[in-house]
């Protein structure tokens, strides 16, 4: 095959990969999952986002109050506003059936989008019995899910 100068074409790009390269059975499934998900959030957050502006859903704080306490740090606004921190929000009775909490949550769903591809790839790696990186994976799984359950929080 030639380009348009004529030369003969190649499909090595630089670097030495080739174009339209491989792609293992792990990253297609993690970004199959990662474009799911990604789409997901997407409308979450305009559904959220909606119900937010509509008041279909009452609000858990309302938006005067919000503004008035703006000044306010947020600890102080935290505990001037008796809201909950961190996941308590899921405590509360009807805690997830108002409008800005169903925005927030769509940004939960965002921040565990790598939690949830990590999980799928170990998976793949646990079953194709690739012991290294189902180890490395499972790690970086902990870690994040420690880190994102706000068990090991500083400063509390």
């Amino acid at each position: 095959m030639k380009n348009a100068a004529g030369a003969p074409h190649s499909d090595v790009q630089a670097g030495g990969k080739k174009e339209g390269g491989y792609a293992d059975r792990v990253q297609l499934l993690y970004a199959r999952t990662l474009d799911l998900l990604s789409h997901a959030v997407i409308v979450s957050m305009a559904a959220g986002y909606a119900l937010y502006l509509t008041g279909l859903l009452p609000l858990s704080i309302p938006i005067e109050t919000v503004a008035a306490n703006w000044h306010l740090s947020a600890a102080d606004m935290q505990a001037v506003l008796r809201q909950p921190s961190g996941w308590n929000f899921l405590d509360t009775p009807g805690g997830v059936l108002h409008g800005d909490v169903v925005s927030y949550m769509s940004v939960i769903l965002l921040a565990l989008a790598t939690l949830i591809c990590l999980a799928v790839a170990v998976v793949i790696y646990f079953s194709e019995k690739n012991r290294l990186f189902f180890a490395i994976a499972l790690g970086q799984l902990l870690v994040l899910a420690v880190a994102a359950s706000g068990i090991m929080a500083a400063g509390r």
